[in-house]
């Protein structure tokens, strides 16, 4: 999920065609027509995922770290499944990370390979309370949730959300239309596929933190219809981890961690379906 869950931003280029032999710029689009276009294009997006109730991706991320007052640049590739209206499960590793959590709809589970530690907290009921309560309760950001809420247009675009269509690129070997819009606390750009217009990439700036750093999250191997049971989203945790508190924001009086036993993962033995 973007900070806070909705946001993003940036600038208007022109695309060079080669048209009967000779290089022109086409006529770039007014402000009006770049948003109007720009707001479609969301609003496809928007409906197209929310008609895959199961589904599965790759998000390869690119996130600045500003230690010490230098950025440093930490990769991680995270593979996620979903299952609408009440489950989802991810797998993470990378140069800070190898962890695992689950959403079963009543709980979220996350385990620390690395650390060899794991927690379980209360969650409401869907998959939209979910990832609110994740942002505000447990006071923990994921970077592109938007992306799975039963309406990602309406995550994504608030009152004074500004921006629309900027041109058209390329990620890899897609090609993409790319949107950039602004709001008050973060800028983001988002590149849909011209064919599917499902996203690409996303590019996010955080305005309000030391230096400004950008997360960006690139997509891909997204499967509408992978093979899942209820066991998916089951959490496995390794036996012989240690259960810690999943801490929950400050300003809530008397957490309360609910005790329950690892469940191990079954016909794999003490290690985690990846």
């Amino acid at each position: 999920m973007f900070i806070p869950r909705h946001t993003l931003g940036f600038l208007v280029t022109g695309v060079i065609v080669v048209v009967g032999g000779c290089t022109r710029a086409p006529e770039p689009l007014t402000p009006e027509a770049a948003s109007a276009k720009g707001d479609a294009l969301l609003r496809e997006m928007s409906t197209n995922l929310s008609a895959l109730q199961t589904f599965t991706y790759t998000a390869d991320q690119r996130r600045e770290v500003v230690t010490d007052g230098k950025k440093e640049e930490k990769h991680s590739s995270r593979k996620v499944t979903v299952r609408r209206p009440n489950a989802f499960t991810f797998t993470s590793t990378g140069d800070d990370r190898d962890a695992a959590g689950w959403y079963d709809g009543k709980h979220i589970t996350l385990v620390s390979n690395r650390a060899k530690v794991w927690a379980r907290g209360p969650m409401p009921g869907t998959l939209d309370e979910a990832l609110d309560y994740i942002s505000s309760e447990y006071a923990i950001q994921l970077p592109s949730a938007d992306l799975l809420y039963s309406s990602p247009y309406d995550a994504f675009m608030t009152k004074d959300t500004t921006g629309g269509w900027v041109d058209t690129q390329k990620i890899g070997d897609r090609t993409c239309d790319h949107l950039a819009y602004k709001q008050a606390s973060v800028d983001w750009e988002l590149w849909l596929n011209e064919t599917s217009h499902l996203p690409c990439q996303v590019k996010i700036l955080y305005k309000d933190a030391p230096q400004q750093p950008a997360t960006t999250i690139t997509y891909s191997d997204f499967d509408p219809k992978p093979s899942v049971t209820d066991d998916t989203f089951a959490a496995k945790v390794p036996e012989g981890f240690q259960r810690i508190k999943i801490m929950r924001h400050a300003t809530v009086n008397d957490p309360k961690v609910e005790e329950a036993t690892p469940t191990a993962a079954t016909s794999g033995g003490p290690t985690p379906k990846k």
